[in-house]
């Protein structure tokens, strides 16, 4: 037996001093005496095998049922890929991503759907989803519904009925959530949202007033941030929908994220049901033309953003936390995991959402998928595979980070763009303070 390649070892810088075991492959972390800590450490440099003699029974039971100790690294990485690839092929729970129409009285200059129109779902398309779920065979659960656009609140009447002709004509979804700019919140919106289920509500900021309202602005409304705070503030009041405010963040407004963090903080106190996180802008080969690409961030650029919001500002970000259950990745992989557009066109990225080009086919209908764009499909599915790539492959850090963003990989191997796929905390994780090579408590994940 010997060290994992998915293994790390670090003492916090506590007092006394503490000392870490954590596993990338088993996501699990312990704590462990200072003697096996330099022993196990000396083993994992010199790349030596474990004798059982040096530490005691307990000890190795656990670091070998966690795979922190492994026969060898390859059968581990199989290990890996085997639930990976379970988890592709699943068939028994889905995520639907609809968008009820494309349309939206914004124009966002960062924005990826350049592919806006004016048109909204018709009841047609929407009998053809119903009938596509019907004819898969398992017939999944829908975990997850997502509203998306355009700007999916311009669609109630869709909303209401595409939801109504799923609950009563496949499965009623277990979960819903609605991504929105917040402008068309009102009352009516927050009643259909209550109806179809809606238990979270991603909302979109670009900045303070004035850099929001510079970005986010339509005729007749010149100040699109307050109107946004006051839907916000009828949403909290008339529902128990959790709101996430997504704050957009270049390298032109991140000196804004603090002052309308507290901003936030203190509006919707009482509240609570609310998180804030910034939504770092990269350059991800997908924005309009005319989008200034070097306001976007880098990896590393982001990184140094949110670390310098903890240690200066003490404020938390996703960044910060424990990694999610490990073993997840985009549903892109996943067979039944479909998006629909307005017009019944069929995609497997949302991030595509209403671009033809990258359509898998459309729906007919009875319900069947035609004009099926196999190599488009093929790629989606299986391209730029990070399994198949020796450096995600060969990397420590893959049982956590799944190899990135399956589209932005696919855009390198085939459409020859630069995006970097590589997790936040490579090269950098001893200076996050929440994540778990910094934590103070063990854990240790079912």
């Amino acid at each position: 037996m010997k060290i994992s390649k998915y293994t790390f070892l670090f003492d916090a810088d506590t007092n006394p001093r503490k000392f870490y075991i954590y596993s990338t492959l088993s996501n699990a972390l312990i704590e462990i005496d200072e003697d096996s800590y330099q022993y196990l450490s000396s083993a994992q440099k010199n790349k030596s095998e474990i004798d059982i003699s040096k530490i005691n029974d307990e000890l190795y039971n656990v670091l070998t049922l966690k795979r922190f100790i492994v026969e060898n690294d390859i059968d581990s990485f199989l290990y890996y890929k085997s639930i990976l690839t379970t988890q592709r092929q699943s068939k028994s729970a889905m995520h639907l991503t609809v968008a009820p129409t494309m349309d939206c009285c914004f124009e966002c200059h960062y924005c990826f759907e350049k592919y806006k129109g004016k048109n909204y779902m018709s009841e047609e398309v929407m009998d053809s989803i119903i009938k596509r779920l019907n004819l898969m065979n398992p017939q999944p659960e829908i975990n997850r519904l997502t509203w998306f656009g355009g700007e999916p609140l311009m669609a109630l009447n869709q909303m209401e009925q595409l939801y109504d002709k799923l609950v009563s004509g496949y499965k009623k979804p277990k979960d819903s959530n609605v991504i929105t700019t917040g402008f068309h919140i009102n009352k009516e919106a927050i009643r259909v949202m209550k109806h179809v289920g809606v238990s979270h509500v991603q909302i979109t900021l670009d900045g303070l007033k004035d850099t929001h309202n510079r970005i986010k602005y339509t005729e007749g409304c010149n100040d699109a941030f307050s109107k946004v705070m006051d839907n916000c503030e009828l949403l909290f009041k008339s529902s128990d929908i959790h709101v996430v405010f997504r704050v957009n963040v270049t390298k032109k407004n991140a000196h804004e994220y603090v002052e309308l963090y507290h901003y936030l903080v203190n509006r919707f106190r009482q509240y609570k049901r609310f998180g804030i996180g910034p939504g770092i802008v990269m350059d991800r080969g997908a924005c309009s033309s005319n989008a200034d690409l070097s306001s976007f961030f880098t990896i590393s650029e982001a990184t140094k953003f949110v670390l310098e919001l903890y240690n200066k500002h003490n404020i938390h970000t996703p960044f910060l936390r424990y990694p999610s259950r490990f073993f997840s990745e985009c549903a892109i992989r996943n067979e039944v995991a479909m998006s629909f557009d307005p017009e019944g066109y069929v995609y497997k990225c949302w991030e595509v959402i209403g671009n033809k080009e990258f359509s898998i086919g459309k729906l007919n209908k009875d319900g069947r998928i035609i004009d099926i764009n196999q190599i488009i499909l093929n790629r989606q599915l299986y391209g730029a595979d990070p399994i198949d790539d020796k450096v995600c492959s060969d990397c420590r850090y893959l049982p956590i980070c799944n190899g990135g963003c399956p589209i932005q990989r696919i855009q390198n191997v085939f459409e020859g763009r630069k995006n970097c796929n590589c997790t936040y905390l490579q090269r950098t994780y001893r200076k996050f303070p929440e994540n778990p090579f910094k934590t103070q408590r063990s854990r240790s994940p079912e």
